[in-house]
């Protein structure tokens, strides 16, 4: 989906499946079971290619769950699938695969929650309404989501672990074969960034009225989760990137880097700030390194790149200087009087838009001549704030 014209083809996708009745029970029908079961999967993929739709072009989902009564799938509605008699990788690969869709519609789910609650017209004129409670309000609204997404990781069977399958190979002594396992991972980090987005968003919005010291705790879990996602596209090896990817995973790449920006841009002091740009200089030489013309990487990396170096050319550069502090005052800081060009306001808040953010900084720069992160800065990777943050810690006050 290279652009925002195919949401239209997703309309008209999500009305053909109506009339196919994909939207409904097919349990109690009288169909053979693999018809059922293929019919559950068009439809939860239906759904998925919907709500992913939505999240990566910034327009309202077409499927309500007022009007979805198919039931979530089981290892049942995969009659059909079938594998060469005594071929044990096939039969291995035909297993993982459904449990990788099965764990994304899943995904798909939560995804959903975040959208209702935080990106809609009325959810976020709601937060405006709320005034100085806005912050109060989404935080509270957050947590059980956090929650669920905290639940979905930990119950990761072991056959879609990132790192299952180097380990696998590496018990046979052979070279590793292609896994989707990535996209996986993948979008689940751009569903905790997409809610650390507005988190963060909420409280730049209102900066006199935000406790700091809750202001430090929500930005030290969205820097974890940003450390996080880079450290993860960081160990992508190639049988990774050389495999299947779901059409919204590049613009969840670009999601980590326009959040890091984000990230940046509402940094209290100049150290923070610095931290940021350097991270970002090396989660770009992470991209870079897998954008090579003519593979898969460049396909997955290349949009990636293009938007990371716009957010972080000249709509960052019109900051201005941020004041020097140290970590102890960073925490305790009344952060009054900050804010934002307008014409970056798009990367964190007004609504949940990646692609429109994207073209609005698109019409901001000159896609011609991106301006590179690239500096004489050391990039270090010994980060004091990075010592304390546990890759898997997703225990948020909030």
């Amino acid at each position: 989906m290279p652009g925002s014209s195919q949401w239209s083809s997703t309309a008209q996708l999500v009305a053909i499946a109506q009339e196919l009745g994909l939207h409904l029970d097919c349990s109690g029908w009288d169909i053979p079971p693999w018809e059922k079961g293929m019919r559950k999967r068009l439809s939860w993929g239906v759904y998925m290619q919907d709500k992913w739709g939505a999240l990566v072009h910034g327009r309202p989902s077409h499927i309500t769950p007022s009007n979805w009564a198919v039931r979530p799938l089981t290892v049942h509605d995969f009659p059909d699938v079938d594998w060469e008699e005594g071929n044990a990788a096939e039969k291995e690969d035909a297993e993982t695969g459904q449990v990788i869709f099965m764990r994304f519609v899943q995904l798909t789910g939560i995804l959903t929650e975040i959208l209702d609650t935080f990106y809609t017209l009325a959810a976020m004129h709601k937060v405006e309404s709320a005034g100085a409670q806005g912050t109060q309000m989404v935080l509270a609204q957050a947590k059980p989501i956090q929650l669920k997404l905290k639940e979905w990781y930990a119950d990761l069977p072991a056959c879609v672990r990132l790192e299952s399958l180097s380990s696998a190979a590496a018990g046979r002594g052979t070279p590793s074969r292609p896994s989707s396992v990535g996209y996986l991972h993948l979008a689940y980090f751009a569903a905790e960034i997409s809610l650390h987005r507005r988190i963060i968003s909420t409280l730049s919005s209102s900066p006199t009225t935000v406790d700091p010291y809750l202001e430090h705790i929500c930005r030290s879990a969205a820097k974890a989760r940003l450390i996080s996602s880079m450290d993860f596209v960081n160990r992508l090896s190639p049988a990774h990137l050389h495999s299947f990817w779901y059409f919204a995973s590049k613009t969840s790449l670009a999601l980590i880097g326009t959040f890091g920006s984000l990230l940046w841009a509402t940094s209290p002091g100049r150290e923070e700030a610095d931290w940021y740009r350097r991270r970002l200089a090396e989660y770009r030489w992470t991209l870079s390194v897998s954008a090579k013309p003519g593979q898969q990487g460049r396909y997955l990396t290349g949009f990636a790149l293009d938007m990371l170096d716009s957010s972080t050319g000249l709509l960052l550069r019109q900051l201005p200087e941020k004041p020097s502090m140290s970590r102890c005052a960073s925490a305790a800081l009344d952060f009054a009087g900050r804010s934002l060009p307008s014409s970056f306001s798009g990367l964190g808040s007004g609504g949940f838009s990646l692609q429109g953010s994207f073209s609005n900084l698109e019409n901001t720069l000159h896609r011609s001549s991106p301006h590179s992160l690239e500096s004489e800065d050391d990039s270090g990777g010994s980060d004091e704030d990075e010592e304390d943050l546990e890759e898997d810690d997703y225990n948020t006050p909030m």
